[in-house]
């Protein structure tokens, strides 16, 4: 037996049935009790993986958005907005696409420095 690692070059492409894409919903719902864990068992009887999940409280504190990052294939997401805009409490569902979405990450870094030095790392 050889211990070759294969060259990156050897990999094939994945078929399309086997690629998963990120997408993003927005759920408004109505703030109350139990309906974030309804939301949840949706996704996972479709074997959607949340990856971000945020839940805020709107200008009228009846109300919630949830906007949550989900993984999986795509065949089933109609199904899913289709599902969730059924339970109790959800007041609509729709998917962000990214015409219409802004995606950004945030990094914290600390760095020790000395006192000399945190104007020149500043600019």
């Amino acid at each position: 037996m050889s211990d070759r690692i294969p060259a990156t070059t050897d990999k094939k492409p994945a078929p399309q049935a086997d690629i998963i894409n990120i997408h993003t919903l927005s759920v408004y719902v109505n703030n109350q009790p139990g309906v974030l864990g309804r939301i949840c068992n949706v996704f996972s009887r479709r074997g959607f993986n949340i990856e971000s999940l945020v839940v805020s409280q709107t200008r009228d504190p009846r109300y919630s958005r949830m906007t949550i990052g989900i993984s999986g294939h795509p065949e089933g997401l109609h199904q899913i907005i289709m599902q969730v805009n059924k339970l109790i409490d959800v007041i609509h569902c729709i998917e962000h696409t990214d015409r219409d979405a802004v995606a950004k990450e945030l990094v914290l870094v600390k760095i020790s420095t000395g006192h000399d030095q945190r104007t020149e790392i500043l600019q």
